[in-house]
């Protein structure tokens, strides 16, 4: 009958009764048949919106107390009794409406995420969620201003003055008034760092991006990540990355939803994520809301471009590394998009061409494509359609005169497509149904003197899910949903001796048995807005596991706090707890980089995580410098390593090969950012301690995690000359990572088995497993430094149709020819027979240009 809530005020109306037959009459005309039965005189204001509304009803005799109960249900009017007169009113207090809708890019229909949507004089306001929705709760009849407004983008002032719920969709015009307008940020966003309720969250904006010098030429996601505080890479030219002492298996990474797991070609020198595609990346260090899982460390949430409904366009990038095509437009015009796009190495022709015959990347290739479709096909209802596919392949050979020196071949790739539906049930509660696919395979292999060793890791996920957004009022957002994964892991090992013949029994990826796993988890959060100072959240999700009639049942807590101390400073404090059901398990050793994916059965029990961080974060210099302090302490439990030793044949049951332990992790981030002028960019600090436990290793004693760097300096910046100049440059130094070399004497190859590759380090020839008289992790590589810079010159042309942009871009790595370590392994020298470590530098120096044109 009516919508809202239902406020009654005591009345004395005892005795009075009354009986209806009303066919869809006006309410005014109700009340005067209750006038003419009852005596009773109804006095309102006939503005009042409800009571335009028309009503059925039939009783037999009823009361009149419970036929205006009835009658005002759902309405936020009340009743007061006064002599003979009924006196019905609108209470203020209750009186909201919602006011609703999509934020978007007003040239393109692009959804902008997290874009603000604020509110100055309440003090209050939303940030658009994953797919642009947002819903905010306001007084009916408010003279309101509402300011709207996303990083690179011209702030939306709206007036709110609205009698009831209204959906107001927000369309932002790109900036085009500036010379800067590239890397010059207003007022955007200013002050989010402050109000948001979130610890350990870097956004990185598509600015970010372009600014920083890559090998790409066109930004970066993964080295922007790297450049973060808190955040290590692995090895020069290892992919993955370490955060707050986890592992590289520990990072949830996921493009539109889809889960990824190897985020970069190219040794990491350019990440899966290509640049031209990729519309918001955000990286989550700690304070995990309770709709993530299932990775205990970090989580990069990356979302692609949606196209444009409204005009065709493009990309067009030609480069010395990478080159690539990226084109969009409308398939029904402010309905539906598509976007594709696909880049492929350039080095490996280079190469040939120059006739070099020996060098780290002599067959080194990669590719990737991309393609997204959105439609919407009603005013409550999209659909997003995602496609990746990326390979790499490679084959290294360091040193081919040496016979101990080492072979490495590598081949590896990830495809994954996701269907997603949102669907707006109402003002408040808006959802989304996904389905993800991802097919991911690595296959390692060295060959070393007589020894070879081989690694195959194969995931297959199939992830469905449903997520709710309920905004019941302002003071409270809620997010629940129900997740269910499907994943099947193909493992293998295989190290032995070369056969006289010379042929490898090679992995055979279709032979391994698979190993199948499920896990259904159920979630729940509430963020709650006490005041304009304080902000609570709590939230909790329960996954469970099933593998080989082994099933595990968990709990985890997820809460934060936000308290503004002024309006430039606030303060953030969180708990989380997580669990992981698949182990990225790497091996100690190093002299061969095995890792190798595997599930969680009876023995090798989940991961489980649990993280406590504090951060005071300060604006000041009019919102000009954004500046943090966080600390963390965090405890990990059921880690895993490789014990060593050599396998005889492929080997599905790696259990035998495990040894389990414990991990923990502090310390502290620094964070300094500008925003505005010219000059923009931010510079990073941590301190940073972390350590392992394992019963079987370095006496049961901890000792420092591979990945262990005390020390980690971060700067970066961008400076705009004028309109078409820009120069850009990555600064980065850290303390050496651990690593593990024996000083005991080691059989020489062949004297009694002893493998270089798979062996334990006291040359017993086969044991595998490390003795307790080796020192884990007792020797430091030298601390890693460099420096990155480039140079663009851009054009841009206005014309009837839209902007054509041309930009040269010359980058440089390691500017200063450093030799950081690329890679190490172990040798044995043959006068001495002691094991020395050989490390081999990566390409001192690597320059790159690249053209992009943009249509």
């Amino acid at each position: 009958m009516f919508t809202g809530k239902t406020l009654y005020a005591q009345s004395v109306i005892t005795t009075a009764t009354i009986q209806l037959n009303i066919n869809n009459q006006p309410i005014e005309q109700v009340f005067s048949l209750i006038e003419k039965q009852t005596g009773y005189r109804f006095a309102y204001n006939t503005d009042l919106p409800e009571l335009k509304k028309r009503v059925s009803y039939t009783s037999g005799p009823i009361s009149l107390t419970a036929l205006l109960k009835i009658l005002l249900q759902g309405t936020d009017i009340t009743y007061n009794i006064i002599g003979n007169q009924i006196v019905l009113q609108n209470n203020n207090a209750a009186d909201k409406i919602v006011v609703n809708g999509y934020v978007k890019d007003a040239g393109t229909g692009e959804l902008l995420i997290g874009a603000g949507v604020y509110l100055p004089e309440q003090k209050t306001g939303t940030v658009s969620n994953n797919y642009g929705f947002y819903a905010l709760t306001v007084p009916r009849n408010a003279n309101l201003e509402m300011q709207v407004s996303y990083v690179g983008y011209r702030t939306e002032d709206r007036k709110l003055n609205a009698t009831r719920n209204t959906a107001m969709n927000i369309g932002l015009m790109a900036r085009q008034d500036s010379v800067l307008s590239h890397v010059v940020v207003t007022d955007d966003k200013s002050s989010e760092n402050l109000r948001l309720n979130q610890l350990g969250l870097v956004d990185i904006s598509t600015d970010m991006l372009t600014n920083a010098p890559s090998v790409s030429g066109t930004g970066d996601v993964i080295s922007s990540v790297e450049m973060q505080p808190g955040v290590h890479a692995g090895m020069e030219g290892t992919p993955g990355f370490f955060v707050r002492g986890g592992n590289a298996g520990q990072n949830l990474i996921q493009l539109d939803e889809a889960t990824l797991y190897n985020p970069s070609h190219l040794f990491e020198l350019v990440s899966i994520f290509n640049g031209a595609v990729i519309k918001r990346a955000s990286l989550l260090k700690g304070g995990f809301p309770a709709s993530y899982g299932d990775h205990v460390s970090s989580v990069l949430d990356i979302a692609m471009n949606d196209g444009s409904n409204e005009h065709f366009g493009g990309v067009v990038q030609a480069g010395s590394i990478v080159s690539g095509l990226t084109l969009y437009g409308p398939l029904k015009k402010k309905k539906a998009s598509f976007l594709v796009s696909a880049r492929r190495s350039m080095l490996d022709y280079l190469l040939q061409a120059f006739d070099v015959k020996s060098n780290y990347y002599s067959n080194y290739a990669f590719y990737d494509v991309n393609a997204k479709v959105n439609w919407q096909f009603s005013e409550r209802d999209r659909i997003l359609l995602s496609y990746y596919k990326g390979q790499d392949r490679n084959t290294f050979q360091d040193q081919p005169d040496d016979t101990t020196s080492i072979t490495y071949g590598n081949k590896f790739g990830n495809e994954v497509f996701a269907f997603r539906w949102n669907h707006l049930f109402s003002k408040r509660l808006f959802a989304n149904t996904s389905v993800m696919y991802n097919n991911y395979y690595q296959l390692l292999s060295a060959l070393q003197d007589d020894y070879f060793a081989q690694l195959y890791s194969g995931i297959r996920d199939i992830n469905a899910k449903v997520d709710f957004y309920y905004y019941p009022s302002q003071a409270h957002r809620i997010k629940g949903g129900i997740n269910f994964l499907r994943q099947q892991l193909f493992p293998a090992t295989f190290s032995n001796k070369i056969p006289p013949s010379g042929n490898i029994n090679n992995i055979k990826p279709d032979e391994i048995p698979e190993h199948l796993t499920a896990r259904v988890a159920a979630y729940l959060s509430d963020e709650i807005r006490f005041n304009n100072r304080l902000n609570l959240y709590l939230g909790v999700r329960a996954p469970v596991f099933y593998s080989d009639s082994i099933r595990y049942t968990d709990i985890e807590p997820r809460v934060s706090l936000r308290y503004l101390i002024s309006p430039a400073t606030s303060i953030k404090l969180s708990y989380t707890q997580m669990h992981q059901y698949i182990h990225l398990v790497q091996s100690y050793n190093s002299s061969f980089p095995a890792e190798i994916w595997i599930g969680s059965n009876s023995m090798v029990k989940p991961q489980s995580a649990q993280q406590y961080s504090l951060g005071l974060f300060n604006n000041f210099s009019n919102n000009s410098f954004q500046a943090s302090v966080e600390v963390y302490y965090k405890t990990m439990e059921n880690q895993l390593l490789f014990k060593g030793g050599t396998t005889p044949a492929v080997d599905v049951n790696l259990d035998d090969n495990l040894i389990f332990g414990k991990g923990r992790s502090y310390g502290a981030e620094f964070f300094l950012k500008k925003r505005k002028g010219r000059l923009t960019g931010w510079l990073g600090y941590s301190l940073a301690y972390a350590y392992q436990q394992f019963d079987s290793l370095n006496l049961g004693r901890e000792f420092p995690f591979a990945y262990d760097r005390r020390h980690s300096f971060y700067l970066t910046g961008a400076y705009t000359f004028n309109k078409h100049w820009r120069a850009a440059a990555n600064f980065f130094a850290a303390s050496g990572r651990a690593f593990t070399i024996q000083t005991l004497t080691t059989n020489p190859p062949g004297s009694t088995g002893g493998n270089p590759l798979y062996d334990d380090d006291n040359g017993s020839g086969g044991g595998g497993v490390p003795t307790q008289t080796l020192e884990v992790n007792n020797y430091r590589l030298a601390p890693y430094d460099r420096l990155d810079l480039s140079l663009s010159y851009k054009l841009v042309k206005e014309t009837r149709t839209g902007s054509r942009e041309a930009e040269w871009t010359l980058s440089v790595y390691n500017v200063y020819a450093q030799n950081n370590v690329f890679f190490a392994y172990r040798a044995i020298d043959p006068s001495t027979h002691q094991a020395v470590v050989k490390q081999v530098s990566f390409i001192p120096v690597i320059p790159t240009l690249s053209f992009r044109y943009k249509f």
